[in-house]
Order: structure tokens, then C-alpha cells, then sequence
């Protein structure tokens, strides 16, 4: 249903699912170009994952805080280049509940969320929402990137909600 696409100037010859889309950016957060052009290359998804897992080549030092935007910009990419999805995905409502393991099952649901408010109409799109997803998905980097002063911050709006609630 997916098929190929075009993710950061880089042609993807199948981005059908997440578990797809995820093993194939896994390749994404490993330094060494070579390395990370045989994962997008691999055809099947088990050997993708399996070499995602390698751990003889070094990872970017920032991974951890731009994984949820890599796999945001992936599957962005998929949506918008695929009009069968974009009108399938566009057509859902409410909550999405993705599965997976437990960190991706939230992001990938966050991530879809956020897509389908992006690429609806304008006249149909939930900005307040929207502006919620883009938000959540910013304290995650703030989170990794600075953890005490995410935590600050956290307290911070916890007090701004009691003095506004009393």
C-alpha cells in the first residue's frame, strides 16, 4: 500500500509501516555513511533490524533527541507522497493507538496524529490539537537535551496550573 518515497533527499524503496519505516531509519543514527546506506538499501526488515542493533559502528552522539523528528520527517514523507494513505489516514478520528514496543507505540501515535492534522484540508484541521502534538513532541527533545531544566520547567506549569485552579 506504501511503497517508495523520497525522506530527506534519499529514495526509500518501501516505507509501507512503521516497523519498516523504523528499521530502516534505525540506520539513520549511525555515523558512518556506508554502514548507514546498506540498512536503507536492505530489503528485508529482520535484516534491517538486525543491523540497526550493530553496535561496531558509532552512533551520532545526538540520537537519542532527533529519533522521534527522524521518524516524524519518514513517515511525513510516506503520508504526503502517497495518496492512498494520506486519504486513508486523513479519514481517521480521534486517538490513534499504535503498538509496538512501548516507545514507539506512543511516538508512532503521536506522529500519526500530528501527520493527519498536517496534511487535512485546512478548513477540517484541529490546529488547538496540532499545536498540542508539535508541543509534546518539542518537550521530548528539551527532555533529553537538558533534563534538569526540562524538570524546572515541568514544575514550573504545575504551579501555573494550581494558582489557576484556586
Amino acid at each position: 500500500m506504501g511503497g517508495p518515497c523520497v525522506c530527506d533527499g534519499k529514495q526509500y524503496d518501501e516505507m509501507d509501516n512503521f516497523l519498516i519505516a523504523e528499521m530502516k531509519l534505525d540506520g539513520k543514527k549511525f555515523k558512518d555513511e556506508n554502514y548507514r546506506e546498506l540498512i536503507r538499501n536492505e530489503k528485508s526488515g529482520d535484516k534491517c533490524w538486525s543491523l540497526g542493533q550493530s553496535r561496531k559502528f558509532k552512533i551520532i552522539e545526538n540520537w537519542e533527541e532527533i529519533k522521534v523528528d527522524v521518524m516524524y520527517r519518514a513517515n511525513y514523507a510516506k503520508f504526503s507522497q502517497n495518496d492512498k494513505l494520506k486519504k486513508v489516514l486523513c479519514e481517521t478520528k480521534g486517538p490513534i493507538e499504535a503498538y509496538g514496543f512501548r516507545f514507539w507505540a506512543h511516538w508512532n501515535g503521536v506522529l500519526l496524529e500530528r501527520i493527519r492534522e498536517e496534511l487535512r484540508d485546512q478548513s477540517k484541521r484541529n490546529e488547538k490539537h496540532l499545536k498540542k502534538l508539535v508541543n509534546t513532541m518539542e518537550d521530548y527533545k528539551f527532555k533529553i537535551r537538558d533534563p534538569r531544566g526540562w524538570a524546572k520547567q515541568e514544575q514550573k506549569k504545575e504551579k501555573e496550573n494550581e494558582s489557576k485552579t484556586t
